[in-house]
């Protein structure tokens, strides 16, 4: 979630009967962001092999920039692949998953300031592989 704690990383809060109850709130180090709205999808239900396809993009910096999608193999836990979308000015931005499979995220970006476009970029899942 986006974090207000004075952190440059999302803040993480688990809930384990559907939003209920929660947990604690911690930090992921490994997701930089500049306290701004992020998007988290899932890509695929988890198989009998515990795997689970999930998607994440935000700016990937202490600054609002670097529009970034992760990509998870183990229900969220880490995001070994990325794909930059666009190294400038970036914001806002919201994933989904299209009737054919492939990813579309529409985000915020510009060269001077993170919001003179909406930018919708539309990918295929096998950019993973690259």
């Amino acid at each position: 979630m986006r974090s207000n704690h004075g952190r440059n990383h999302c803040s993480i809060a688990t809930s384990p009967d559907g939003g209920m109850t929660w947990s604690d709130v911690t930090f992921d180090e490994t997701l930089i962001e500049p306290r701004c709205q992020a998007s988290l999808i899932r890509y695929t239900p988890v198989n009998d092999d515990g795997e689970s396809l999930v998607l994440f993009s935000n700016p990937a910096s202490t600054k609002r920039e670097n529009m970034t999608v992760r990509l998870s193999r183990d229900d969220g836990q880490t995001r070994p692949t990325s794909r930059v979308l666009h190294e400038g000015p970036a914001a806002y931005s919201s994933l989904t998953v299209l009737k054919d499979g492939a990813i579309a995220c529409l985000y915020e970006r510009s060269q001077t300031n993170s919001y003179e476009t909406i930018t919708l970029a539309r990918f295929p899942l096998a950019w993973r592989r690259r």
